[in-house]
């Protein structure tokens, strides 16, 4: 959690923030197993595990169903932009593996 050192942020805009933090840490996690992202510890590009990617997808698409209607526009749009993201990362990974 990051509010300014006299720790006046609001439950809203702490809540904001944590929310943002979980749909990019979800999105990263995905990308890392679609082989698009270096793993942070090791800095290598693992190979494409989709299997691994989907459980983080699935979660992104939980979350959008269960928040809908309740966020902010930003939320709204950081959520539906880092799952278009997977989502078209998952696909061009899947058709990788077909050729």
């Amino acid at each position: 959690m990051t509010s300014d050192s006299s720790g006046s942020g609001s439950i809203t805009e702490i809540h904001a923030e944590l929310f943002a933090q979980l749909v990019t840490g979800h999105a990263q996690m995905a990308m890392m197993f679609l082989g698009r992202y270096p793993n942070p510890q090791t800095g290598d590009v693992a190979v494409p595990q989709p299997e691994a990617a989907k459980v983080y997808i699935d979660q992104l698409e939980m979350l959008a169903a269960k928040t809908r209607g309740n966020l902010s526009a930003a939320e709204s749009k950081l959520l539906n932009d880092m799952l278009m993201a997977t989502r078209t990362a998952f696909a061009e990974v899947l058709e990788a593996q077909l050729v």
